[in-house]
């Protein structure tokens, strides 16, 4: 895409955020083609290290692509605006809650003053009698699931 067809948006710009908007709208609107950086920066009136900054922002933030690319005999960068995924379109997996099942964290009246980094501290997951309660019981209910499930294999 040439610095003519970006002519029209080139408009007062206020600030650094302002430029940050404008650039990726150029990017934008440069579509799967891309824009090369040498042509940003000239139509933005910025140095190649202002230009570079700018772009590598963007890129952090995961909202371009930098594709390194000859260009009129020199080394520059086209620019592409990531894909985004349609949040719709993403696979929901269920999530298994049974290992929290009953877990007594989740409603305890000492969880505001219980912590794992103070050893003196009299309220601690490794100090819990309620939790060693819950745990010894949760594994003794999965030893006789196991236990009735095995019997249920012998006997078909």
């Amino acid at each position: 895409m040439s610095s003519s067809e970006f002519s029209s948006s080139k408009l007062s710009i206020r600030s650094k955020s302002d430029l940050i908007d404008k650039v990726f709208d150029a990017i934008t609107t440069s579509g799967e083609e891309g824009v090369f950086q040498t042509e940003l920066c000239k139509l933005f009136s910025l140095d190649s290290r202002d230009g570079s900054r700018l772009v590598g922002n963007l890129e952090k933030q995961s909202l371009i692509t930098r594709e390194k690319a000859l260009y009129n005999g020199r080394w520059t960068y086209k620019l592409v605006v990531k894909k985004t995924i349609p949040v719709a379109d993403i696979e929901q997996k269920p999530i298994d809650l049974s290992s929290i099942d009953g877990a007594p964290c989740i409603c305890c009246t000492f969880q505001h003053l219980c912590s794992i980094d103070d050893e003196s501290n009299s309220i601690s997951p490794a100090k819990c009698q309620i939790i060693e309660e819950w745990v010894t019981t949760s594994f003794n209910k999965f030893v006789l699931i196991s236990q009735s499930e095995q019997c249920g294999e012998l006997i078909n």
